[in-house]
């Protein structure tokens, strides 16, 4: 199946995270957060695997590909990206979406569910 990419752009916390959207504005959100020194280009493959039902929104962290850097003296702790993870998900105003990632990502989403379980 063939998915088109468009670029997206959030502030959020005052910073600018980049990423890109495929799939139907109606679809069912799915917000996939990279790994480590990775970007949300490792999505790409899973973006033309997705039904006509699902929403992918991919973005690059802040501090990682094409988003702002962290600020000085910000550390990279996994708890340090919740913020900035539930702000997406305020800014794209999804109130029922699946979370997922991988490596990295896969411990920020466990600490956003874990923390916002609604």
């Amino acid at each position: 199946m063939e998915n088109s990419r468009e670029a997206i752009e959030f502030s959020v916390l005052g910073q600018t995270i980049r990423g890109w959207t495929s799939g139907p504005e109606n679809g069912l959100g799915v917000l996939a957060l990279h790994g480590w020194l990775d970007n949300a280009n490792s999505f790409a493959p899973l973006a033309q695997s997705l039904g006509p039902q699902y929403r992918l929104v991919a973005v690059d962290l802040p501090g990682h590909g094409r988003s702002d850097h962290r600020t000085a003296g910000a550390s990279y702790a996994f708890a340090d990206w919740v913020a900035p993870v539930v702000g997406l998900v305020d800014a794209l105003g999804w109130e029922k979406f699946i979370l997922m990632g991988h490596s990295m990502g896969a411990g920020i989403a466990t600490l956003v569910a874990g923390t916002f379980p609604e």
